[in-house]
C-alpha cells in the first residue's frame, strides 16, 4: 500500500509499505479523508524520524470506514464510519511521531476502543467534513482556555486552518467583536467568511491603530493609551506577534499562544508585571473532539466550504502540500478512492 513518510529535512514522499497487520486488539481502516496540518509542514521542513532515524509516517487528520476488527475489540464493526483520534492518551499517537499515519490508503489503529480512539460518524457527514473535526477541536480548545464572554472584544492573529476555526467558534458562541489579524489576504477573506467582524492586515495598515478604532481605548497603565481588546488569540507564531501584543494590550487583558515557537520568545516582564497580563497556552483537546463531533451537524456548510480552500486526491499528494504551504490557502483536503 502507499504511506506518506519523512526521510529527512524537506524529504517527504508516497512510500510502497506492507498492509497492516492488526493485532486482536486492534482495528484497520480504509481511509476516506485526511486533511493537511501546519504541524505536517513543521515536521517535514525539521526533518521529524522515528526513533533510530526510521522514516516518520505523516498524517492525523482522519476518517473513514472500518474494514477489519481484532478479535477483541467491542463494539466496532466492519463498514462503520469513523473519525480516528490521533492522540487518544495511550501513547499510540498518530501522524506525530509515532508508528502510523493517515496519508495511506490504509491505517492501523491500535487498541481501539469505540468512543475513544474511534468516534462513530453519522451518515449525514462526509469523511472530508469529519476530517476537520481534529483542527476544529484545537481552534475550539484555544477559544475555550480564553473564557471569552458575549461582551468580550477578541483578535485572532493567524488565520491558518486554526485560526480560522476559532473565529467560527467565537461567533457561534455569540462573542461581540472578532477582529482577525494576518498578512496574507486571502487569509483575511477566508476570515470573513468564517464570520469575523473586521480584518488588519498588519503589512499594509498600522495595527494598533486599528484595534484602536474598533475596540476603543482600554484600561490605560502609567498613563499610556492601550487598546481595548479583551482576549488575544496567537495562533500566528510570527516574529515579534507576542511582544506586539503585550506592548499594545490593556490592563488585564488575557493572551492565549496555540502558535508553535521553535525558539525561545523575549518578553518585558516589567510590562507584564505592570498590566497584570494573564498569558495561558492551549495545545490539544481533552474534550473538544466530542463536542465539534456533536455540532458539526449543525454548522452552515458554507462555512465548512470556506474552511477548506483546497481539495485534492491521494495521487496529487505532492501538489497538494505545495499548495498547504502557500499563504493563500487554509484547509487542504486529501481524499481518498
Amino acid at each position: 500500500m502507499k504511506l506518506v513518510r519523512i526521510h529527512g529535512v524537506n524529504q517527504v514522499s508516497v512510500d510502497d509499505v506492507p498492509m497492516p497487520n492488526p493485532g486482536p486488539r486492534d482495528v484497520v481502516v480504509k481511509v476516506g479523508a485526511c486533511g493537511i496540518c501546519g504541524s505536517d509542514i513543521h515536521f517535514v521542513r525539521n526533518g521529524f524520524l522515528r526513533p533510530g532515524g526510521e522514516p516518520m509516517p505523516l498524517g492525523h487528520e482522519a476518517a473513514g470506514t472500518v474494514e477489519t476488527v481484532g478479535a477483541e475489540v467491542i463494539g466496532v464493526t466492519p463498514g462503520m464510519r469513523v473519525f480516528i483520534n490521533p492522540d487518544p492518551g495511550d501513547g499510540n499517537v498518530m501522524g506525530n511521531g509515532g508508528t502510523e499515519g493517515a496519508f495511506g490508503t490504509k491505517v492501523l489503529v491500535r487498541n481501539a476502543v469505540l468512543g475513544e480512539t474511534l468516534l462513530p460518524l453519522p451518515d449525514d457527514i462526509s469523511f472530508a467534513q469529519a476530517a476537520l473535526i481534529e483542527p476544529l477541536a484545537v481552534g475550539r480548545h484555544g477559544v475555550n482556555r480564553g473564557n471569552p464572554t458575549a461582551a468580550s472584544k477578541v483578535a485572532v492573529f493567524g488565520c491558518g486552518p486554526i485560526g480560522l476555526g476559532a473565529i467560527l467558534w467565537l461567533k457561534r458562541r455569540g462573542v461581540a467583536h472578532v477582529v482577525a489579524v494576518d498578512v496574507s489576504a486571502a487569509r483575511l477573506d477566508f476570515a470573513r467568511r468564517m464570520g469575523a467582524d473586521a480584518t488588519v492586515n498588519p503589512k499594509t495598515e498600522d495595527l494598533r491603530a486599528r484595534l484602536l478604532a474598533l475596540h476603543g481605548a482600554g484600561k490605560s497603565v502609567m498613563g499610556e493609551e492601550l487598546v481595548g481588546t479583551d482576549i488575544f488569540y496567537d495562533m500566528a507564531g510570527g516574529p515579534g506577534v507576542i511582544a506586539g501584543i503585550v506592548d499594545m494590550a490593556q490592563y488585564h487583558a488575557r493572551l492565549v499562544v496555540t502558535a508553535v515557537y521553535p525558539k525561545p520568545v523575549e518578553l518585558s516582564f516589567i510590562t507584564l508585571l505592570m498590566k497584570e497580563m494573564e498569558i495561558t497556552t492551549a495545545g490539544g483537546y481533552p474534550s473538544e473532539l466530542h463536542e465539534v463531533l456533536a455540532e458539526l451537524p449543525d454548522i452552515d456548510p458554507a462555512l465548512l466550504d470556506a474552511y477548506v480552500s483546497h481539495t485534492y486526491p491521494f495521487e496529487a499528494f505532492t501538489e497538494a502540500f505545495e499548495v498547504a504551504q502557500r499563504p493563500d490557502s487554509a484547509k487542504v483536503m486529501i481524499e481518498f478512492a
